[in-house]
């Protein structure tokens, strides 16, 4: 496995040599698949399909990231994964994680994997939902939880 370049006081990150994933560690099991954004949806309506391509243009603008399509979901990472999608036939999921809890009607499911690491799910079924506000929360988690902003020295 290749090593990325130091982030200030952080560990370098591993870059897989068959897909190219970033990876926190040195031999972290991930997904090597091949899979596109399309094959997520394979039974949804085609507007599904170009509101996930808005949602994946919008993690784009959020700084260096890779948008990684798995079997099942696709993924964003920054130096570590961060946001992602999950697909549905009418809809999807998007999914951010933070350090603090939103308190948003717009939050349709949590999850809590520790301190670092409190997942939300937002539904998106329109081009409305795409809006400043889930922009802004996707910035924040890129920014602390993507880049590991808290950790540097």
């Amino acid at each position: 496995m290749g090593r990325a370049e130091t982030d200030e006081g952080l560990p370098a990150i591993s870059i897989c040599p068959r897909c190219g994933a970033r990876l926190v560690t040195r031999n972290l099991w991930h997904s090597c698949g091949t899979y596109t954004l399309e094959d997520l949806f394979p039974r949804s309506d085609p507007a599904v399909v170009d509101l996930a391509r808005k949602y994946v243009a919008m993690l784009y603008t959020l700084g260096d990231v890779q948008v990684i399509p798995q079997k099942t979901r696709l993924t964003c990472v920054a130096r570590v994964r961060f946001a992602g999608l999950q697909p549905r036939r009418d809809s999807f999921l998007a999914s951010f994680a933070l350090h603090r809890w939103l308190g948003s009607p717009r939050i349709v499911k949590t999850a809590d994997y520790g301190p670092r690491w409190r997942a939300h799910f937002v539904l998106v079924r329109a081009e409305s939902d795409l809006d400043d506000e889930l922009g802004a929360w996707l910035q924040e988690s890129h920014d602390i939880v993507g880049t590991q902003s808290d950790l540097r020295h």
